[in-house]
């Protein structure tokens, strides 16, 4: 009977103190709480502190990702307006690959088919505005090329062979 009181004093001791523990900032915001310099050395105020440099730090970060976003989008919308023509070519077994038009840059250059027999995935390890180059021979890349203007260039590709000629007829 002895441990039954002594339980049910300290039961009724910790729910009043967690009573006053929660509402330790009568009806006080917390942002208000803290206000005061007497409670900045309070954990919840040192916590809320934190938690409002987190948010004004993403904020700032959102706020640069979209002026960036922003700003590219007006890059592409002025290259769209500047008559900007892409071709992707497909080369194959090659180590290099490069635009064959005449006036455009390379703009990016992707191993697009490979076997392991054939030696497996290849190392791109040099890219420019020309030519892009793999440390070996792959299956097939897809070269991506672009072109600012009007749209003058030459559009044969390097990959298709020279128009064959008709055989001259006999003459007797």
């Amino acid at each position: 009977m002895r441990f039954n009181l002594i339980g049910l004093i300290a039961a009724a001791t910790l729910a009043a103190l967690a009573t006053g523990c929660a509402n330790r900032t009568g009806n006080m915001t917390i942002a208000e709480f803290c206000a005061s310099a007497d409670h900045t050395d309070y954990d919840i105020c040192k916590q809320h502190r934190d938690t409002e440099n987190v948010r004004t730090s993403l904020g700032d970060r959102i706020s640069d990702v979209f002026s960036r976003t922003e700003r590219a989008q007006a890059t592409a919308d002025q290259a769209l307006a500047r008559n900007m023509t892409c071709t992707t070519h497909t080369i194959r077994n090659r180590t290099t690959g490069s635009c064959p038009e005449q006036g455009y840059t390379l703009t990016s250059c992707v191993q697009t088919r490979y076997t392991n027999r054939a030696g497996g995935l290849a190392i791109l390890r040099q890219i420019n505005d020309s030519e892009c180059r793999f440390n070996s021979r792959v299956l097939e890349m897809q070269v991506r090329c672009c072109h600012v203007g009007d749209d003058t260039a030459d559009t044969t590709s390097a990959e298709q062979p020279p128009p064959q000629q008709a055989p001259a007829a006999p003459t007797s």
